[in-house]
């Protein structure tokens, strides 16, 4: 039997362990999940655009187009040629494909994108559970303490 300082001695070690070791991985696992469900998104919106282009390649008209610039300001255009596309693969590289290519290049990342929001979602339920255990614990400790 542990004597009331002990516990609290105890309570104090898990409450600074749930703060500052497993909160604090919880909101960084989150983070990295918001960024590759981000990412994911951003893909899918090359999907679009590919499919979009490959819809107006077969009315044969020009597309009019609507860019931001950033700080508000937009500038509009014509796109004519659809065989050719630049695809941003990472690092500030930009690879010319046409639009099979591009569409294929985003399944493959998307694919990759799923299986790591898959493992961030899986690690964020783990460092919950072991939360929920800390809190457990603590619970406990305070009711030895009650007794």
């Amino acid at each position: 039997m542990m004597n009331p300082q002990e516990v609290g001695t105890k309570v104090r070690e898990y409450h600074s362990f749930l703060e500052d070791t497993l909160k604090r991985d919880l909101a960084d696992v989150q983070a990295k999940l918001e960024d590759k469900v981000k990412q994911y998104k951003e893909w899918e919106e090359v999907k679009q655009v590919t499919k979009a282009l490959d819809e107006f390649k077969e009315k044969d008209c020009d597309m009019v187009v609507r860019m931001g610039l950033g700080c508000g300001v937009h500038v509009t255009g014509e796109v004519s040629d659809y065989e050719r596309t630049y695809v941003d693969v990472g690092l500030g590289y930009f690879l010319e494909m046409d639009t099979k290519e591009a569409d294929k290049y985003s399944d493959i990342r998307m694919r990759s994108l799923k299986k790591d929001i898959e493992h961030y979602r899986k690690l964020a339920v783990h460092i919950k559970v072991n939360i929920k255990m800390v809190l457990l614990a603590i619970n406990e400790l305070q009711s030895l303490m009650l007794k």
